[in-house]
């Protein structure tokens, strides 16, 4: 199930890329870049979320706040390498889009707006915790 669903957001966001015609960088790359970067802003949110918390001592005072900042990072560049190794390393990619595209073959601005809907509430919800405070 989490994969059908890890498949399916890295899909929708495929969708968004393939509406804009670009010469030399390919869609599935982009996608999957770009879903690394939000894969990572929501795991990251998880450290957002210990501010409210007595743990903030921890990481938000020097020099510990260094450490978070590289674990930010870090998380970053570990989803970056899942994605690029999951989808394009290993080519699923092309087993995930033929099947997506089988199923929903003339919905495709449809996908690609539940992509855009998916990043923008990815963002929001990164943006959120701070406007609250």
């Amino acid at each position: 199930m989490i994969k059908r669903v890890f498949e399916f957001l890295y899909y929708c966001l495929y969708r968004v890329f393939a509406l804009i015609k670009r010469v030399g960088e390919k869609d599935e790359n982009l996608a999957s870049l770009f879903y690394s970067v939000l894969l990572s802003t929501k795991t990251t949110l998880l450290f957002f979320f210990m501010r409210y918390t007595d743990v903030k001592n921890i990481f938000f005072n020097h020099p510990y706040d260094r450490i978070f900042k590289i674990g930010m990072l870090m998380i970053f560049v570990m989803w970056y390498f899942i994605c690029k190794h999951y989808f394009i390393k290993k080519e699923n990619y092309k087993r995930v889009i033929s099947f997506y595209e089988k199923k929903y073959e003339s919905k495709n601005k449809k996908m690609a707006l539940l992509g855009i809907i998916y990043s923008i509430c990815t963002f929001l919800l990164f943006i959120l915790p701070s406007l609250l405070q």
